[in-house]
């Protein structure tokens, strides 16, 4: 069963796009679900399909012997798996879910024909590739100019924000080891940060959430260089 064009446009970076090229992309796209653990592709491998997530959570890492580094987390909205297309080179890292969630997904080489026959999703595309770029370049920033602390309250603000009755939450998809290996540093530093947040009042960590205590602190604290 064909995906609806109202899916495909549900994507922010589609709405631009004409009705051809969304009914076209609508064809070709697969609808999937996947599990948490499950691995999209592995790093060294060759390209096979880009993902456009609906639902879930997905962690893009690099490895090198027993170290990793968390290169981005992808939520609803988020894309992954074509930033090597036109370089014809192996995968920069591994795709791997977080959670159970939904996906679209294009194969290789459904996508590349897309790209051919229409230019205003090829303006897309590059569009998607630029944004990763900005997004790796900013992550090469932060290890290299910011300290831990800075560097942790980035990565909460990038994680999914939610109003709740509770206040402003922060579901606790990453466990303080992938918050690590995303930070550049050790669990237990992590840790540390993370109660002396809580300490200072800019967050209360509860079980399975954060509630942000003072967005606005901690806004200014990920964007402050060492």
């Amino acid at each position: 069963m064909p995906v609806s064009t109202e899916v495909v446009r549900g994507f922010g970076l589609s709405k631009t796009l004409s009705e051809e090229s969304c009914l076209k992309i609508s064809a070709a796209a697969v609808p999937i679900t996947f599990r948490a653990g499950e691995v999209f592709f592995q790093q060294g491998e060759d390209f096979s399909a880009l993902h456009l997530v609906q639902t879930g959570h997905v962690k893009l890492f690099r490895q090198s012997g027993e170290k990793i580094q968390i290169l981005a987390v992808e939520h609803g909205g988020g894309t992954f798996g074509a930033e090597t297309l036109f370089a014809h080179t192996p995968c920069p890292c591994t795709a791997q879910a977080l959670t159970a969630g939904s996906a679209l997904m294009i194969p290789a080489d459904t996508l590349m024909a897309l790209l051919d026959s229409q230019p205003d999703f090829m303006m897309i595309f590059l569009e998607v590739i630029s944004q990763k770029l900005r997004q790796f370049t900013n992550l090469v920033h932060s290890l290299a100019f910011r300290d831990v602390p800075t560097r942790l309250a980035e990565v909460l603000l990038q994680q999914e924000w939610m109003e709740t009755s509770k206040g402003i939450t922060i579901p606790r998809i990453l466990s303080q080891q992938d918050l690590a290996a995303n930070v550049g540093t050790a669990r237990e530093v992590v840790y540390r940060t993370l109660k002396k947040f809580e300490q200072d009042g800019l967050i209360r960590i509860l079980p399975h959430e954060y509630i942000v205590l003072d967005a606005g602190r901690l806004l200014r604290l990920a964007d402050q260089e060492s």
